[in-house]
């Protein structure tokens, strides 16, 4: 009786021992992986400002006047600004691939025959964007061909500058007023950036938006290296070789809700088409 107590107890040690070590072992695995991919979120929620402050930042409709054109520019020529903030004031307000996204939009403009400005980072600022939106607008006359890209931080139908001006759908709407141009493209990669859908909506335009009113956009991950919008119109350019705006902007919102539902997020892109016929760049 004794040795076979002493050999249940033996057994009993084993097994205790073989539990723990495969408890220790399942412990040693990871849960659960972070994603890749990150959140360009609403950037009122980032903004610590007081309000008073945050009150002086705001540029609307109230700080613009319709762009006179300057029709002693070239005729039938293409002029686009893309601007791309991933560097903001502040340490904790940086975007990962907006910059990226600019780059790789002025690449496909120069391209497709487009005189370029860019702004990326520390020099896309309130004063700059201005002035080249309205550099901009002053060529978009009759057989001109426009485009304008943002990419960076969205709140509310506002871009946000790097020194962190709200700049509104509004302000937008107003400057291009005096547009007499019939072909201008237009793309924004931001959260909550629906409204420039609206506010800019003109016979001759195509625009498209990465959210609504409402939603976020979202950086991707490091195989991607762009806002995953921006991503997917990429890919629709170069290598799927969409000749035109409208199946490559259909494209892209596709895939960006397809990629949403494996994220577990939620997303809006979309585009409008007010241009009769097809988009080529």
């Amino acid at each position: 009786m004794k040795k076979q107590k002493w050999i249940n107890l033996a057994l009993i040690a084993l097994l205790a021992g073989a539990l723990l070590q495969s408890c220790s072992k399942e412990e040693s695995v990871p849960q659960s992986t972070q994603p890749t991919w990150s959140v360009r979120p609403d950037f009122a929620t980032l903004d610590t400002r007081p309000a008073d402050i945050i009150a002086k930042f705001q540029v609307t409709e109230a700080d613009a006047l319709p762009v006179k054109l300057n029709e002693n520019v070239s005729k039938g020529a293409k002029y686009a600004l893309v601007v791309g903030i991933s560097d903001y004031s502040g340490t904790t307000n940086d975007l990962q691939y907006c910059d990226d996204d600019a780059i790789d939009w002025s690449v496909r403009l120069q391209t497709e025959g487009y005189t370029v400005t860019v702004l990326l980072d520390l020099n896309a600022t309130k004063a700059n964007i201005e002035a080249e939106v309205a550099s901009l607008v002053s060529k978009s006359i009759a057989g001109n061909e426009i485009s304008f890209v943002y990419s960076g931080h969205g709140s509310r139908g506002n871009i946000v500058t790097t020194d962190l001006y709200y700049i509104n759908s509004s302000w937008f709407k107003t400057m291009f007023a005096n547009a007499t141009s019939t072909k201008m493209m237009f793309s924004f990669d931001a959260c909550q950036i629906g409204a420039m859908a609206t506010d800019l909506n003109a016979a001759g335009r195509v625009i498209a938006v990465a959210s609504d009113t409402k939603k976020y956009s979202y950086d991707g991950d490091a195989t991607m290296q762009n806002g995953v919008f921006t991503y997917y119109q990429m890919v629709g350019f170069d290598q799927l070789n969409y000749i035109y705006v409208e199946p490559d902007f259909q494209y892209a919102c596709d895939q960006m809700k397809i990629w949403a539902s494996t994220a577990h997020v939620r997303v809006a892109p979309s585009y409008v088409d007010s241009y009769v016929g097809d988009f080529d760049l």
